[in-house]
């Protein structure tokens, strides 16, 4: 019975001191966010490079540890009748886990938005400025594409994963010379164990601030392969919002001196606007459209029927509903919209700081 008063006690104590950490973030966000996104690059850079010397995801092989030990653990309470002194332990373990990711990370989904952290304007667009800036990726993504290597099909080839994971830091290591909030952890990303899995569910990669990897599936296609593991690594410099990983991906691509980054990085950029202006004038779209070369053409199409190949809908919509989920419990209220919202971004980068 100690224990069982001694494990609740201390699941209460860490519960309330989660919930002060986030009633921290959120009415005295002008403090906290003084001192907390450094911090947290800090603490995931020092996990990461604590992991960084295993040469698999140690994540992936940490939850099926956990997940083993669940069941394993859950049967020797039935058999010894000891289920509440069990079911204590595993609310005492969810509540360390739970404040571990508050504490070293999962704050910074009510940090204040990227935009105003670099400078930029709040501002709505019209479909015109839309328009502008959409031509403007696209022709980058045009010029880029010429430069990276092509298979017979005319799609872009698939890289080594490991030069390619080796590499995505050095646009960050760019970045951080200019611009605040880019100094995090560049070590390499990680293939995930699980990739057919996860090609299945429609993920591309996933960050784990616990053990500071950034981690991509090898099944997500060659054109977006180098723009998601900056993506991923972006998660590690603190930006946890989708749209802020998305856009801090894609500076560190069009940094990084590697063709294949910067292609990548304007092609998803490319990707994304010409998304939100066919949401907006589909006439417009498709006149830009016109425009797009053979070869960014091709990388788009081949990945409509790679993924479509991968994909289990049923599987992906559960999984999405579940992040989604997630995402709405931190406060982005988009859910998993939010990836989508990068094109805010990428318009008020173009019209203030590359026009």
């Amino acid at each position: 019975m100690t224990k069982t008063i001694l494990r609740l006690t201390l699941s209460g104590a860490l519960l309330i001191l989660t919930a002060l950490g986030v009633l921290a973030a959120k009415y005295f966000g002008a403090f906290f966010f003084g001192f907390y996104p450094a911090f947290s690059r800090w603490v995931t850079a020092i996990l990461a490079g604590a992991t960084s010397v295993i040469p698999f995801a140690l994540c992936e092989i940490l939850l099926i540890a956990l997940i083993a030990w669940f069941f394993i653990s859950l049967v020797r309470a039935i058999i010894k009748k000891r289920m509440v002194r069990w079911l204590t332990g595993v609310l005492l373990i969810v509540c360390i886990l739970l404040t571990a990711f508050v504490g070293s990370w999962g704050l910074n989904y009510y940090a204040p938005p990227m935009r105003e952290r670099l400078g930029l304007s709040d501002r709505q667009f019209t479909v015109e400025e839309l328009k502008e800036a959409t031509i403007y990726y696209r022709d980058r993504a045009n010029e880029t594409a010429q430069t990276v290597e092509r298979d017979e099909n005319g799609v872009m080839v698939e890289y080594d994963f490991g030069e390619l994971a080796s590499a995505a830091g050095e646009g960050y290591e760019t970045l951080s010379q200019s611009i605040e909030g880019f100094d995090g952890s560049t070590v390499r990303v990680k293939k995930l164990l699980s990739s057919p899995l996860q090609g299945k569910l429609g993920t591309t990669g996933v960050f784990l601030c616990l053990t500071g990897e950034s981690c991509v599936s090898t099944t997500t296609h060659s054109a977006s392969m180098p723009y998601t593991m900056c993506h991923e690594i972006g998660h590690r410099m603190a930006f946890a919002r989708e749209d802020e990983a998305n856009f801090a991906g894609f500076l560190a691509c069009a940094a990084n001196s590697r063709p294949e980054f910067r292609y990548s990085g304007y092609y998803a950029a490319f990707r994304y606007c010409y998304n939100a202006l066919y949401g907006q004038d589909p006439t417009a779209a498709a006149e830009i459209w016109r425009g797009v070369s053979a070869e960014v053409a091709r990388d788009w199409s081949d990945s409509v029927e790679h993924y479509r190949a991968l994909r289990n809908e049923t599987a992906a919509e559960l999984s999405d509903k579940v992040y989604d989920t997630y995402l709405k419990s931190f406060s982005v209220k988009t859910g998993v919209q939010s990836y989508g919202e990068v094109a805010d971004l990428l318009l008020v980068w173009y019209f203030e700081r590359l026009k």
